[in-house]
């Protein structure tokens, strides 16, 4: 039997004037992945691509797994930061990764309002399907959707906690460091 979950997160959060432009930062990927991930658990493979360590799930108190997934995070000219996964494993769930599949795709960009302030808007999707495993045939499929889609939104809930969190500290920081005429 083939499930499908699924969950969208939206970020709308003011940056405040830091005395640099929000859009420089945004091209310093390094430091959005800093900010979005924990640092422990992120590796910088090149300059664009990032391999993340989730922390371990439970799934219906039956599976523990780990994702380990590899991301690419690059800004267009428009600044537009896009996160797209390329690579993952599933720790835990070796057995079940035939048919596996796992889709992460996100935006971030700087957008200024009537108002004079300036508004990073994003929005992540997270996908995953798969083949569930035969013990898990008897369960009611809405309970296993409910469930699935629910960890899911759980995980990208995660992510945006730590990126409200840490994005404006880390700009701060990054803003006071660097001169608003240095080169990107």
């Amino acid at each position: 039997m083939r499930v499908k979950f699924q969950a969208m997160e939206v970020v709308r959060l003011d940056v405040p004037e830091a005395g640099n432009d929000i859009e420089r930062y945004l091209h310093r990927t390094d430091r959005i992945m800093g900010a979005i991930a924990d640092p422990e658990l992120t590796e910088q493979i090149s300059s664009d691509v990032f391999r993340l360590k989730m922390q371990p799930i439970n799934f219906l108190e039956l599976y523990e797994f780990q994702p380990i997934v590899t991301l690419k995070v690059w800004c267009d000219r428009q600044h537009v930061v896009y996160l797209q996964n390329l690579d993952y494993q599933i720790k835990g769930l070796e057995a079940f990764m035939e048919g596996f599949q796992l889709d992460v795709n996100g935006t971030l960009q700087a957008v200024s309002g009537a108002s004079g302030i300036t508004e990073l808007q994003g929005q992540a999707d997270l996908t995953v399907s798969l083949e569930l495993p035969p013990p898990l045939w008897i369960t009611p499929k809405p309970l296993l959707q409910g469930t699935g889609d629910r960890l899911l939104g759980e995980v990208l809930q995660r992510i945006k906690h730590q990126l409200l969190k840490q994005l404006l500290l880390d700009y701060k920081d990054w803003a006071a460091a660097t001169p608003s005429d240095a080169p990107e």
